[in-house]
């Protein structure tokens, strides 16, 4: 079968990608599991020409799959299956991503047949056999008709060793943007995934639930393997949490080591893993690991509590010496709460500025869906765009007026890239790597808080 799986492009949103692109891996994994079977092509939106011009040039595909990556991309990927429609009225479309896999919010009015959700490789196998063989396609576990995704039954308890059973991802499909990939300090980058999950209940954060809190992992053969397959010297690590098993990434670096891998790595870590095993991250960055983001969140234990991190602010100041002592920078997100005040907005100011994080990023407490934190607001929230859950607008009312929180948000970001830019390149307009004045179109959506869209749309 000919099958085109394309990943849209959101315009609207405000961390665009004029601020990051990086490639849609999870087309990639999926590319892999048809390998040599099928003739598979990925349509990145982003950098690929709309798809009227693709089905100008080239034979209709015989199935679509249109991703929903986050949940802010609801809106245009329900525009993508339109188009798809409009183009081969006839063929099959499905839809999966991240936000179908969490959540069935949002999801009427798109022109699709199908649903998958989770590791989609083998719902995705499945899926093609009944359109070969012509024979009707009943809900099972990770696929569904569209029109009964209500009954969509998701994953539960996922083996440990799932991970070991996904083809390698077929990076060759788009080779022709492998230059035009970036993120944070990164250009270009490439994404690698050593695990997925996490055994920790974050209030604000759904990982955890696609797993039940299981550990999923490769062997090392494995990843290295992913890895020598990978041009790029910059390796983004997707990982949920890449160091729970300590034993393991001795294990992983070790191998990469004598491979001799030459890469530099960005990964995700929780403070209190990094303080658990030192050893763990010295080694790491020995082999080259170049920076970590950390989930700061706050530097009061008060709010930590109230997320359920299971961290404390001592453990970041902890953790932040010890990144900097082995010369690994640190990206340290802080969350910013629709309840405060000037106070608040000022003690960050000069916490960020104390720790000398490196490069600071800051989210709005955000209800995304698929969270514990979701569940028991949903009915509080005083927006219902899915545009919006996208942690640079508040779904709360706010303290100060909204004019003023988003001044105060916006007035962060702004404090975060001249001090960077000071260390960096002296270029104020340097947040993430950016294009031309990708940067202050940022700072004015944020500043604006999206009223405009809003009276607009109302």
């Amino acid at each position: 079968m000919r099958i085109l799986l394309v990943w849209p492009r959101n315009e609207r949103a405000v961390l665009s990608d004029e601020l990051s692109c990086c490639e849609p891996l999870p087309l990639e994994y999926l590319a892999g599991a048809l390998r040599g079977h099928h003739d598979v092509t990925i349509h990145d939106l982003r950098l690929d020409p709309p798809l009227a011009e693709y089905a100008a040039a080239n034979e209709p595909p015989d199935l679509v799959g249109v991703a929903v990556p986050y949940t802010t991309n609801v809106p245009v990927s329900r525009q993508v299956t339109h188009e798809v429609k409009r183009l081969w009225p006839d063929v099959p479309v499905v839809l999966g991503g991240h936000h179908v896999t969490v959540s069935s919010e949002w999801m009427d009015g798109f022109a699709a047949d199908y649903v998958v959700a989770g590791e989609g490789a083998d719902p995705l196998l499945t899926l093609i056999g009944h359109l070969e063989r012509g024979t009707r396609v009943e809900p099972v576990t990770g696929l569904a008709p569209y029109d009964t995704r209500t009954a969509l039954r998701r994953t539960v308890k996922p083996e440990p060793a799932t991970l070991n059973s996904l083809p390698r991802p077929d990076r060759s499909l788009l080779a022709r943007h492998r230059g035009s990939y970036f993120h944070s300090i990164y250009n270009p980058v490439a994404l690698v995934r050593f695990s997925a999950g996490c055994p920790f209940q974050c209030h604000f954060c759904s990982l955890w639930r696609i797993t039940d809190r299981r550990y999923l992992v490769k062997e090392a053969e494995r990843v290295v393997g992913e890895i020598q397959d990978i041009e790029q010297r910059n390796l983004y690590v997707v990982d949920d949490e890449a160091f729970i098993q300590p034993g393991r990434m001795l294990e992983l670096a070790d191998a990469i080591d004598q491979a001799e891998l030459d890469r530099r790595y960005h990964m995700y870590v929780r403070t209190d893993t990094a303080l658990r095993r030192p050893d763990v991250i010295t080694r790491w960055a020995e082999i080259g690991l170049d920076s970590v983001l950390v989930g700061a969140e706050s530097m009061t234990d008060d709010e930590l509590s109230g997320y359920h991190k299971g961290t404390s602010a001592r453990q970041t100041r902890e953790a932040l010496d010890l990144f900097h002592a082995l010369g690994v920078k640190v990206r340290a997100n802080f969350i910013v709460n629709p309840s405060w005040d000037e106070a608040d907005f000022d003690r960050l100011t000069r916490t960020v500025e104390e720790l000398g994080v490196d490069m600071p990023s800051f989210s709005v407490l955000t209800p995304l869906p698929g969270t514990d934190l979701y569940d028991e607001v949903r009915d509080q929230l005083i927006d219902d765009n899915p545009e919006l859950f996208d942690c640079y607008h508040t779904l709360f009312p706010t303290r100060l007026a909204p004019e003023r929180f988003y001044e105060r948000l916006s007035r962060l970001l702004v404090t975060a890239s001249s001090r960077r830019a000071e260390e960096t390149t002296g270029d104020p307009s340097v947040f993430y790597y950016s294009t031309n004045d990708a940067f202050s179109r940022m700072v004015d959506a944020v500043r604006s808080g999206g009223f405009a869209e809003r009276v607009t749309a109302g």
